[in-house]
């Protein structure tokens, strides 16, 4: 079938498991929506429309233009695939251009300030475990050095969840990395989160010595019974810890890390670039902009009479 036929393209293309996912969902809701299936004609009208019901619809809330931009890059990429690989003789997507908000793609690019930060790791520190059978220690010290990953190395969510022992050379301070399209990159480790990985390596250690799925696992995290700690696993560990006004999620991590870091470097965004892995330096200069919460702080801050 030709769905299927496209989705082991992806999985040859190495891309990650959860943009695969991400991409079937997007393609379905197409074809379930318009009531087709993949090798039918489509029309650019078709899909014209199609985002027309997506932005104005009668009886839910609108969707985000980040996710409408989502679903038609996937669209975008299953029909260039169907040209180039001759299943599909029209590319409806041809003339079909992503949807502009510029208020929404400033807001989406969240981080945390260093008192947010200093008040995370107070948060780690006072939160009490409730899963039975749980070890408060570990799970502690766990939460923390994965924190701290992503916010001093700027990791994106399924590069921390399938980050090996090995990929870790302390005594030259550098982490392995291996991101999108299983691109590797090399990362400097900085004083501060190589204490942290450390003292998490050592309390690993003994860990291995009580567990046999710690001993047996690869990895540099797991979870309760698993020797690899999962990317919802570590999405729902992050979430729990989030401010009452403040949902935090692992990427919010990244987007600090890139934050902090044009900060430190005195914007120099092509050192941030090759840090973040981004591959467009485009996607590292959003971070050049403020966010609405500083907009309305500047606000706020005109003079009252």
């Amino acid at each position: 079938m030709m769905f299927s036929a496209y989705i082991s393209y992806l999985q040859e293309k190495g891309m990650a498991e959860n943009t695969i996912i991400s991409y079937k969902n997007d393609l379905n809701c197409f074809f379930t929506d318009l009531h087709i299936r993949p090798e039918d004609y489509v029309t650019a009208s078709d899909i014209r429309k199609w985002i027309s019901d997506m932005v104005n619809p009668t009886d839910v809330k609108p969707l985000a233009t980040t996710t409408i931009n989502r679903r038609l890059n996937s669209l975008r990429s299953f029909y260039s695939w169907a040209i180039r690989h001759e299943r599909l003789q029209h590319n409806p997507m041809q003339n079909i251009q992503d949807l502009k908000n510029v208020d929404e793609e400033n807001e989406k690019i969240m981080w945390l300030t260093e008192d947010e930060f200093e008040r995370l790791l107070e948060k780690l520190r006072k939160k009490t475990v409730k899963s039975r059978g749980v070890n408060p220690e570990e799970k502690y010290r766990r939460d923390r050095a994965i924190i701290y990953l992503l916010t001093y190395a700027g990791l994106r969510v399924e590069e921390l969840s399938n980050l090996k022992l090995t990929d870790l050379d302390l005594e030259l301070k550098r982490l392995r990395i291996v991101g999108k399209g299983r691109k590797i990159r090399t990362l400097p480790i900085s004083n501060t989160l190589l204490a942290e990985i450390q003292d998490w390596l050592i309390f690993r250690a003994e860990m291995a010595k009580q567990k046999a799925h710690v001993m047996d696992s690869p990895y540099v995290f797991y979870s309760q019974r698993s020797p690899k700690f999962t990317i919802r696993g570590i999405q729902t560990m992050i979430e729990s810890y989030s401010f009452p006004r403040k949902k935090l999620t692992p990427h919010m991590f990244r987007h600090t890390f890139c934050k902090w870091m044009l900060k430190a470097t005195n914007n120099d965004i092509e050192k941030v670039r090759r840090l973040a892995g981004h591959s467009n330096i485009a996607t590292t200069s959003k971070y050049l902009k403020d966010s609405y919460d500083d907009l309305a702080d500047a606000v706020d801050s005109l003079p009252r009479f």
